[in-house]
């Protein structure tokens, strides 16, 4: 056991401070987890105990749902994951995927020792659940030489076929990484190649396969691929990585820096203007975030190269006295946390998503009509549910509307929108009878970029308005009890946006209230379970909370800019909290459930 433990901290050590050249973190887990070439789950679980601290069959928080989805959520399931699978929410997946065959560029047989897809007790699970069930085929270099030899690609798609066949399974999912431009053709024909054998083998297999989060050169042949792919998942992350020289979000929703303009919201509008129908598209999302030793604690700060090293969910959740309330920041540009702390001496920070801004990231994904999400990787959560909670929350029959929230354009609260974008989605809190917009800021590009209100569920509902350039809407109030956005923007010039509040008006009139997530301050989450907070961009001289009867139930005065709210010892129901700040008065109404 000395040696077992010696050994993973000596490979955990190589793979924490490489920072030699851009490696996903698909390919970096792969490498990290291949060295150990374990079979069995138990040994796996003996290792993530290790390396996670907690033990599977010990902190299981498994919960199954009994509401239906109403999106894809495509899960990949890695080998070295264990037993997790006990806990999954069978009812919040829709497709599940065995990670990973390693196909050789050389022959096209797997090389991966660990890949237990034909005796996987998971696969099993997966099938018994009801679950459709893909392998997923990597291949991390070398792809010239795989084009090169028709043997081994005719060798890799027979064995596919045979494991698929052999396992009553769904379909394939190809993640080739690290392809440029001159890969561009050979991977459309070895595609057109796959998707044909697997038609005449069975015609209900399918064929997914995975988009870069950054399309860096021309490698997808996209009006070739659309017809013969069931599913496109963006990855999704990465955008910063092992190597990066600042440390920021792994999937940022929006810009942070505005030298590197890269996010999960111009990446789906990017696939999408290339041809991507929009059914097909999964946006793939991190159950994980990365650390780095950092020069400075604010946001954002160069990384030293000294160290870094990716987090699962579980992990930063198993270690609160690291990843505590008090070491937890909001960064509000590109709406993400991150955690800030010291060891030995030297400042860490550590980026990764929590419900919220994951939530948020759903939403997204909702306002652009996209086929659903892809999870890297399931079993990150282990032992906790809230984020199978959130899926249930944001992606299924059962999901609830909030009846008051925050609404940015593509860019945010605090960057631009992008070029091409088309979108429309409607706003339909349940249990109000009408919907009220309070538009806070607006400036599109005039006549050429347009924001379109409607009068009802979809854009053929009558047309409330249309607005561009700095013609604010304003505030503008539903008939009934829905409204319609659409939005547009063509190449070229693109301007600040937009950013609204959305009211329930139903027999108390929230328009007394200030009531807003101004561009300056965030509250979140918002319902919450009993923590909240609080970031501003000004100093916040008092902060009070209210009960529905306006008695005071929490009170600070200290000049602050950001703070968390926690412990808070009071019942479900709806508070109002009231800051303070050099700008006057700004109310919130908050919701907080069990």
């Amino acid at each position: 056991m000395k040696y077992f433990i010696t050994l993973c901290f000596f490979i955990l050590n190589q793979i924490s401070f490489s920072q030699a050249g851009f490696k996903s973190i698909m390919q970096e887990q792969s490498e990290f987890y291949s060295a150990y070439k374990f079979s069995s789950d138990n040994s796996w679980d003996s290792l993530n105990t290790v390396l996670n601290g907690n033990s599977p069959a010990g902190k299981s928080n498994a919960k199954t749902s009994a509401c239906n989805l109403t999106k894809k959520v495509f899960g990949w399931h890695p080998y070295w994951v264990g037993s997790v699978y006990t806990a999954y929410d069978w009812n919040m997946l829709s497709d599940f995927c065995y990670f990973d065959y390693a196909d050789s560029p050389t022959t096209g047989q797997n090389t991966n020792t660990s890949f237990a897809w034909s005796t996987s007790a998971a696969v099993t699970a997966a099938k018994a659940n009801g679950k459709k069930i893909h392998i997923c085929a990597t291949l991390f270099a070398a792809h010239s030489t795989f084009w090169a030899s028709s043997t081994a690609q005719t060798t890799f798609i027979n064995n596919i076929v045979s494991l698929l066949n052999s396992r009553g399974g769904n379909g394939v999912n190809i993640d080739f990484e690290g392809m440029g431009s001159a890969d561009k053709t050979p991977f459309k024909n070895f595609m057109i190649n796959l998707n044909n054998a697997l038609a005449a083998a069975n015609p209900n297999y399918e064929l997914s396969m995975a988009l870069y989060a950054v399309e860096w050169s021309s490698t997808f042949d996209i009006p070739a691929l659309n017809p013969i792919v069931d599913n496109f998942i963006i990855m999704g992350y990465d955008y910063y990585y092992a190597g990066s020289t600042t440390a920021g979000p792994e999937s940022p929703l929006y810009n942070f820096q505005t030298t590197y303009n890269y996010t999960v919201a111009k990446s789906v509008t990017y696939y999408l203007k290339q041809g991507v129908t929009a059914s097909k598209l999964l946006l793939g999302l991190p159950y994980y975030g990365r650390e780095w030793e950092t020069t400075g604690a604010t946001a954002p700060s160069s990384t030293t190269g000294n160290f870094t090293s990716s987090r699962t969910y579980s992990y930063v959740k198993n270690n609160p006295a690291t990843y505590s309330a008090t070491n937890k920041k909001w960064e509000s540009t590109c709406y993400n946390p991150f955690y800030v702390y010291l060891s030995g001496g030297m400042n860490r920070q550590c980026w990764i998503d929590d419900v919220y801004s994951m939530g948020r990231k759903y939403d997204m994904v909702n306002q652009r009509r996209i086929g659903g999400i892809g999870i890297w990787a399931l079993g990150y959560d282990n032992g906790y549910s809230d984020l199978w909670q959130l899926i249930e929350d944001k992606f299924s029959n059962c999901a609830v509307q909030p009846c008051t929230d925050s609404l940015f354009d593509m860019g945010g609260p605090y960057r631009n929108y992008y070029d091409n974008e088309a979108y429309s989605y409607s706003i339909a809190p349940n249990g109000t009878s009408k919907v009220q917009l309070q538009f806070k800021s607006f400036a599109l590009e005039q006549g050429y970029d347009t924001l379109f209100l409607h009068n009802g569920s979809s854009t053929a509902a009558p047309l409330i308005g249309a607005y561009t350039g700095t013609n604010s809407p304003g505030t503008v109030t539903s008939t009934g009890t829905v409204i319609t956005i659409r939005f547009k923007s063509d190449v070229g010039v693109v301007n600040s946006g937009f950013k609204l509040i959305y009211n329930c008006v139903s027999t108390t009139d929230l328009n007394e209230l200030s009531n807003s997530v101004n561009s300056d301050v965030v509250v979140y989450p918002n319902p919450s379970s009993g923590v909240i907070h609080i970031r501003s961009d000004e100093t916040i001289f008092e902060v009070r909370l209210l009960n529905a009867l306006g008695e005071e139930v929490y009170r600070s005065d200290e000049n602050i800019s950001e703070i968390t709210l926690d412990k808070l010892r009071i019942r479900q129901g709806i508070y109002f909290l009231n800051l303070l700040t050099k700008n006057g008065n700004q109310t919130f109404k908050i919701i907080f459930q069990q």
